[in-house]
């Protein structure tokens, strides 16, 4: 008999992620790669559906995670290659079963390939060769793995309602996870190689993990009260924090992941051995003089949506660090180091949930720390006014009904995650960025890759504040169009690789030859916009138009004798230039 909660989780989960599948194998495959992917890393660019192995055996699921950001191109591996000075890699394997127990047999095979995976530069499993790839070229740049080789950690779900396993199973595992080790690629650290069982209970609390506000309880002997009698700030503290307990915000240790705290902070981390003051940081924990590490710093500023004291107990409900970043990095860098060190740090916690103040602290508190100006500018006036206008387009289309479905700007990492929105209505920053690239730039070749990695090329190109708000509307909508047909029509599941040519397509074909490369502060792009969101008001239209584009995309390839099945087609500009270029062909241009 299954087990009705975790039923539940999995509808629930498919209705905010629209799966319309009856296939319940693969709903599972998917719901335990989201569960393990969202519960392990901090990165809002994580794809589950990027972890998805197809018709691969013994493996349902790979992620390859370089300094905590999920990698899927060698274009995004290769930028952290050449900007960063050290790689810290892990890899993640699922495997789920319906079934109610645990296989002796599934778990053996599940390990056979992943220690395939580690040590054979040759892929034998085909399903994920660009994964291999990516793995090998991890190896060939192993001077970089300066903190040691990558990490490895298995997740072997069933709905089995205990992780008690058998004798045999476990020496199965044990008998694994010495292989893994003794391959000799692989870091010898405690816990860096890992294998979780996961039953019913596990997964139930996987899942609340992700969906439950983010709450931690640490201790703040050494504290002040602020007095404030405004209504936006309900509380705030100031204090000094131990140096292992401010850990606690920062790492989980029952599910071994960073947890997401630092969404709502400007700038990622810098890194060490080339910044000066994170080195210095860095050297300052490891010395004898390691006590100067808090009296030197500027202190930490956390933002919670509720702060519980109780006695010298402090519960932080749904918080950020909004400043503290390169602090905290340096710490969890380096946190074998500190364990058995006692270290204070100043720190200040603030009770709001005014997005307004929000933004008043973040950035009176980050323009105090040497920020340059366009760094403070992330949170320009632009995505209100954009999450204003998505809300404008919703308000008039409840009288309207011009479009069959609603969505939503999201500007702020987890706003609506008390709101009953289906998830993937919900438009992300990362989203938004590969969207309006993919659709307005004629950019779908550069956006396959990691958001941080395509913001960085479109910097000063987008969220300007003479953009046609209207064109990352259209564009947003277009994707949840494309997302919402690949995730309905399987039998079209081979050509999701030419998703975000398939947007760019689409704008093409709905375009003339003199609206087809418009700046996102033309007003011609306004009416182009509205006639493409027009066109894509109701899925049966939208599904129509990009089955329409689909085989244009097919008979562009067979023209240029390229092939479908080259995994790196849809990365390269020459793709796109065949494209754009074929337009203008049939027109005389």
């Amino acid at each position: 008999m299954k087990n009705v909660i975790v039923q539940n989780f999995l509808e629930e989960f498919k209705s905010n992620f629209s799966l319309d599948t009856e296939d319940s194998n693969l709903v599972f495959e998917h719901f335990i790669n989201y569960c393990t992917l969202e519960n392990h890393i901090k990165d809002n660019d994580s794809d589950f559906m990027k972890m998805d192995t197809g018709d691969a055996k013994a493996i349902d699921g790979v992620a390859i995670i370089v300094n905590n950001r999920m990698i899927s191109t060698e274009e995004d591996l290769e930028y952290s290659i050449e900007t960063a000075e050290t790689l810290d890699v892990e890899f993640i394997f699922t495997q789920s079963k319906t079934s109610n127990s645990f296989s002796d047999d599934k778990i053996n095979y599940f390990f056979k390939n992943i220690n395939k995976f580690i040590i054979e530069e040759e892929c034998s499993i085909p399903e994920i060769e660009t994964h291999w790839e990516l793995k090998n070229k991890i190896y060939a740049n192993s001077n970089l793995l300066r903190k040691g080789n990558p990490r490895c950690h298995l997740y072997y779900a069933t709905q089995s309602q205990t992780t008690q396993l058998s004798s045999d199973i476990q020496q199965s595992i044990d008998d694994g996870l010495e292989l893994l080790n003794s391959s000799g690629y692989l870091s010898d650290n405690e816990n860096a190689i890992t294998f979780t069982p996961i039953g019913i209970k596990e997964i139930q609390k996987f899942y609340r993990n992700i969906t439950q506000d983010l709450e931690a309880t640490i201790l703040l002997p050494k504290v002040l009260t602020y007095s404030y009698d405004g209504e936006n700030i309900q509380s705030a503290y100031f204090g000094l924090v131990d140096i292992n307990q401010y850990i606690k915000l920062l790492f989980d240790d029952e599910t071994n992941g960073v947890r997401r705290v630092f969404d709502d902070n400007i700038r990622d981390f810098l890194g060490i051995i080339d910044n000066e003051v994170n080195t210095n940081m860095e050297n300052c924990l490891k010395s004898d003089n390691a006590q100067l590490f808090g009296i030197l710093n500027n202190g930490i500023t956390i933002i919670a949506d509720d702060i519980k004291p109780t006695g010298e107990k402090y519960t932080l409900v749904n918080y950020q660090i909004v400043n503290g970043c390169q602090t905290s990095n340096v710490i969890l860098e380096n946190i074998e180091e500190i364990k058995e060190k006692s270290i204070s740090l100043p720190i200040r916690l603030i009770k709001t949930t005014d997005d307004q103040t929000k933004t008043k602290i973040v950035k009176a508190t980050n323009s105090q720390t040497g920020l340059k100006p366009e760094q403070l500018d992330s949170l320009n006036a632009f995505h209100k006014m954009l999450e204003d206008y998505f809300i404008s387009v919703n308000r008039e289309n409840s009288s309207s009904n011009k479009y069959d479905v609603n969505i939503y700007y999201e500007r702020r990492t987890n706003q609506y995650r008390k709101s009953s929105i289906i998830k993937n209505r919900i438009i992300s920053i990362p989203i938004q960025i590969k969207a309006v690239a993919s659709m307005f730039k004629n950019n779908p070749h550069g956006v396959s890759g990691h958001y941080g990695t395509v913001a960085r090329k479109l910097k000063d190109k987008i969220f300007l504040e003479d953009h046609i708000l209207e064109a990352y509307h259209s564009s947003a909508l277009m994707y949840y169009r494309v997302d919402q047909f690949f995730n309905k029509k399987r039998e079209f599941k081979e050509y999701r690789r030419m998703k975000w040519h398939i947007m760019m397509t689409v704008k093409l074909q709905l375009s003339s030859e003199k609206d087809r490369n418009l700046d996102l502060n033309n007003k011609k792009l306004k009416s182009l916009s509205q006639k493409i969101s027009d066109a894509i008001a109701t899925e049966s239209k939208a599904f129509e138009i990009i089955e329409g584009a689909i085989e244009y995309l097919n008979n562009i390839i067979q023209q240029n004798s390229l092939e479908l099945e080259d995994r790196k087609l849809f990365e390269r500009k020459e793709t796109t230039d065949y494209i754009i270029k074929s337009f203008y062909l049939e027109q005389g241009v």
